[in-house]
């Protein structure tokens, strides 16, 4: 049994390290970036992922002082990196660019997740977006708008094909919640990747299918398919003549390809503050937006207050995509 000196001794350690941690985490922010930064990528070098990140990374290392070091995690639907990410020391060190898989759709899909896309990442920002177009072989579905292939589908229930990057992929999922909501139903043919795809729905194999703008737009143009509509909320800068979902009809298919940079939820706060801070101002800047064109790529800005919001809207809309499915993966 502690005497009491020794109860207001230990008493007041305890008071003294509550008060002092404040300062340790002012510390490290003053001292950070102290090495390299880890930017973690969950999908191979040279795909849209990689390329953003690379050109964000570019510009955020002279502002810290520090190189930003690009490593490609894959594996298991971008897990592997999210938990890597979840896992490593909370310093700043180590970011992770995820897009809806890892912080939306993941946590309905799997069975098991080994880390929890609404609790141990925090929201840096917003890095860019990508449209995907949906896009139609016109001898296999001989239509020239959304409320044609509505019209059709319903003719013939279950005739139209439709491929998809894998079953509980974007594509797939967005196409799942289009048929629902157009109370359509659509046949879906899984693909282990987008070339393949790609190949069948030139040659009329699949129907439809949707698909990111820098790989849908010189097949529009050069007549082998045909658009009907894009995912991002406004028009496509790159297709301005194709219209959205959502003015098709689709009021809540606002689903563009999105792509966010975070850290580990437990990151002292001025280091988040720092990241975002810089980060922002690289992506308000016009050299960025216009590498970004190059690749066919949009700025998106998600302010942090504004985050928490819009990752929530994410995951209930991508959640109840995976409901309409029924797919569950191991």
């Amino acid at each position: 049994m502690k005497r009491p000196e020794q109860f207001q001794h230990s008493r007041r350690a305890l008071l003294g390290a509550a008060l002092a941690m404040p300062f340790i985490g002012t510390a490290r922010a003053q001292s950070y970036p102290s090495r390299n930064l880890r930017v973690i990528v969950p999908f191979a070098a040279g795909g849209p992922t990689d390329v953003l990140t690379r050109i964000a990374a570019e510009r955020v290392s002279p502002a810290l002082g520090q190189p930003l070091v690009v490593e490609s995690r894959t594996g298991a639907g971008g897990n592997l990196a999210g938990e890597f990410v979840a896992r490593s020391e909370a310093d700043g060190h180590t970011l992770l660019v995820a897009g809806q898989a890892i912080l939306a759709i993941n946590k309905a899909l799997y069975k098991k997740l080994n880390y929890d896309p609404a609790t141990d990442f925090a929201f840096v920002g917003m890095l860019g977006v990508i449209a995907n177009v949906l896009l139609v072989n016109p001898a296999a579905v001989p239509v020239n708008s959304m409320a044609e292939l509505v019209a059709l589908a319903k003719q013939k229930p279950g005739a139209i094909s439709y491929g998809s990057n894998g079953a509980g992929s974007l594509t797939h999922l967005t196409t799942a919640i289009l048929a629902h909501q157009a109370g359509v139903q659509l046949l879906h043919v899984p693909y282990q990747g987008a070339a393949p795809l790609m190949t069948d729905l030139i040659a009329g194999r699949i129907g439809m299918a949707f698909t990111a703008t820098s790989a849908a737009l010189p097949l529009v143009q050069s007549g082998q398919l045909r658009a009907l509509a894009v995912t991002t909320g406004q028009r496509s800068r790159f297709a301005p003549n194709v219209p959205t979902l959502v003015e098709s009809g689709f009021p809540t298919l606002n689903a563009p390809v999105w792509f966010g940079a975070v850290v580990r939820a437990s990151t002292p706060a001025p280091v988040v503050s720092r990241l975002r801070a810089e980060f922002d101002t690289v992506i308000k800047s016009e050299g960025y937006s216009q590498a970004l064109e190059k690749q066919f790529m949009e700025v998106m800005r998600v302010p942090p207050e504004s985050s928490e919001q819009f990752l929530s809207a994410e995951r209930a809309l991508w959640s109840d995509a995976v409901k309409l499915t029924g797919v569950s993966l191991d």
